[in-house]
């Protein structure tokens, strides 16, 4: 083999390595990673809503579903969302996450103003309740087919 040969053959050779190293190591990821804590803020915070939200309804019409006996309610749930919310935040590539929770922030600004001007109507509930059950199957959502990316085993699955 003459030396130009040679030097052509190292120089396929080598790109080809390399190329087989890009092509296997390298992995591009466009959002973060599975959560498990993150998951668990979710559900732990719809668990609060349906509570406070099943309270209230079973009082309804009476003193008992003023707002003034859930300001503790309000208050924790805030200060869950608030930690759901920095948690996503300080997650690299996590702002659909974040934004999601920020949208969940709002619709509990937006409960707790409703509430303060008293639920009479059982229908407001039911369309409450539909909202928050939207964002937190968005949210859930979302974070699941995180875990699915990284468990082949159940990607495909629904």
């Amino acid at each position: 083999m003459t030396r130009t040969g040679l030097a052509e053959y190292r120089k396929a050779f080598l790109s080809g390595v390399l190329l087989l190293l890009l092509a296997s190591g390298c992995t591009v990821q466009y959002v973060s990673r599975y959560d498990e804590a993150t998951e668990q803020g979710i559900t732990q915070i719809q668990r609060s809503v349906e509570t406070l939200l099943q309270s209230i309804e079973q009082n309804l019409g009476t003193p008992d579903a003023a707002y003034e006996n859930y300001t503790s309610t309000y208050e924790q749930l805030n200060v869950d969302a608030a930690l759901l919310q920095t948690r996503a935040r300080a997650i690299d590539l996590n702002s659909i996450t974040a934004e999601q929770s920020e949208v969940l922030i709002g619709w509990l600004g937006n409960l707790e103003e409703l509430h303060k001007t008293g639920f009479t109507d059982g229908g407001v509930l039911t369309v409450v309740r539909t909202q928050g059950q939207q964002i937190f199957v968005a949210m859930l959502k979302f974070e699941l087919a995180k875990k699915r990316q990284l468990d082949p085993a159940i990607i495909g699955e629904e």
